[in-house]
């Protein structure tokens, strides 16, 4: 029995190591600047899909994951592509095509991993709220599209990719970018619910979860703070506190009374 938990654990360690670097590497994010910076973000968004994707694996198996993850990376590089080709469906903007990484098309390799890293954590949030698979569809897209009003102005400031209107870069971020991320993750919630036939799991969930806490307050307080090296960016932090609240709020009340 012994033999056959260990791997178990040490794919939950990774999952838990993982978590961690990617918890550091957002600090030492704000501490730092350009190319190092550059590589803390690559490092920080391949440690949380690491962390997810190791996550998935012992929860729910290898074909779960496997179908998740094939889902998720073809869908959102669709999405992007399109995005940069047409301005649909979040408006006009490009990446910088150096600082990301290898890009494809217009649109680094490292930005799909980047949009798995989050849905999967937002999954498992939405399957706590509600067990009818169609609500969980909105709560989750919900809760995506609230993490870019936290994440969308940091990486615009950064650079790391630049919004036009009338044809002249701007750091305003159109509104219907917010529509366009609610789109977007819908229809790849949709498309995950067709395909994903999950078990009832017995894994413990909380790497995953406080990776989404600390997204939501870690994100908060870097923002709202008004000195150096946080960011003096109140609206950023409180729309971000509120809009991904709406969906935290009462799951970590759930989870409460479920304790």
């Amino acid at each position: 029995m012994t033999n056959l938990k260990l791997p178990t654990n040490r794919l939950l360690l990774g999952a838990v190591i993982a978590g961690c670097i990617t918890v550091l590497a957002n600090i030492l994010w704000a501490l730092t600047s350009n190319g190092v910076r550059d590589a803390l973000t690559i490092v920080g968004v391949l440690a949380f899909a690491t962390a997810s994707a190791l996550h998935a694996y012992v929860s729910y198996g290898r074909e779960f994951l496997f179908k998740f993850l094939s889902v998720a990376l073809i869908a959102t590089f669709v999405i992007e592509v399109l995005g940069v080709a047409t301005s649909f469906p979040f408006g006009t903007y490009e990446y910088d095509a150096e600082r990301l990484g290898i890009s494809v098309m217009g649109v680094p390799l490292l930005i799909p991993f980047a949009w798995f890293m989050m849905l999967y954590p937002s999954w498992l949030v939405a399957r706590d709220l509600t067990k009818t698979k169609f609500l969980a569809i909105p709560i989750a897209a919900l809760l995506m599209s609230t993490w870019d009003l936290y994440l969308d102005p940091q990486m615009v400031n950064e650079g790391y990719w630049t919004w036009f209107i009338d044809g002249q870069a701007t750091k305003e971020i159109p509104l219907t970018n917010f529509f366009g991320w609610f789109l977007s993750t819908a229809v790849i919630f949709t498309l995950l619910s067709f395909v994903l036939k999950p078990n009832q799991s017995q894994t413990s969930n909380a790497t995953a979860y406080a990776l989404v806490i600390w997204v939501w307050l870690g994100s908060f307080l870097v923002n709202i703070v008004p000195v150096s090296p946080f960011f003096n960016q109140p609206a950023v932090a409180i729309s971000g506190f509120i809009g991904m609240g709406i969906v935290l709020v009462p799951w970590s009340w759930k989870l409460w009374q479920q304790r």
